[in-house]
């Protein structure tokens, strides 16, 4: 069985964009996947990226151009400018790591956790809001953040970012799958090529 290497944020919107998508070529496939939620922050200051915010206005207006694209070709609810963006996104991700440490895929709670930011204008950065959205996707949300909160988890969130840079991710999501990188939501078709050969 395949593994592939699943590097994403849950503030990256175009993460948020092709989860779904990403989803319904595991299921198709036999192929194990291995969850490694991003600190975006340490991510680009390590591999030259730029905060939405501090790119130039030419960069700015294509990407909120890119993203009503691929939200209307996807057919996907998106807010293009959510009320909490940016957002602490660290308890939640590492309640991520907590599922998957576990034995539990996160699927459904990594798309919930996208729409609250992205289609909702929920606040990830909020407890109660990481504790309604664990419920929802059937989790006990109470012993998942408690196991969340400890150092052993923390440190194991931090190695996600630390491994994806060492690996040669810049960028979310990216996809890795038998020594071979894919960036972005819009090279789907090849992963699950690759998956096929």
């Amino acid at each position: 069985m395949k593994t592939l290497h699943y590097y994403f944020a849950l503030i990256s919107p175009f993460s948020y964009l092709g989860h779904e998508e990403f989803r319904e070529i595991v299921d198709r496939d036999d192929v194990t996947v291995a969850f490694h939620p991003l600190q975006v922050g340490p991510l680009f200051a390590a591999t030259g990226g730029v905060a939405p915010s501090k790119r130039s206005p030419q960069r700015q207006s294509m990407r909120l151009a890119e993203l009503r694209r691929w939200s209307e070709r996807k057919e996907i609810a998106l807010n293009l400018q959510p009320a909490h963006f940016p957002v602490n996104e660290a308890l939640a991700a590492r309640c991520i790591m907590t599922l998957t440490q576990d034995g539990v895929m996160p699927w459904d709670f990594i798309h919930r956790a996208h729409r609250v930011v992205w289609a909702e204008d929920g606040n990830l950065s909020d407890p109660a809001q990481v504790e309604e959205i664990l419920t929802a996707a059937g989790h006990d949300a109470t012993a998942v953040m408690a196991t969340a909160q400890t150092d052993a988890i923390g440190a194991a969130y931090d190695a996600c970012t630390e491994v994806a840079i060492e690996t040669g991710v810049f960028g979310a999501p990216t996809f890795l799958i038998e020594d071979e990188l894919f960036w972005g939501q819009d090279r789907l078709d090849w992963v699950e090529a690759v998956l096929n050969a």
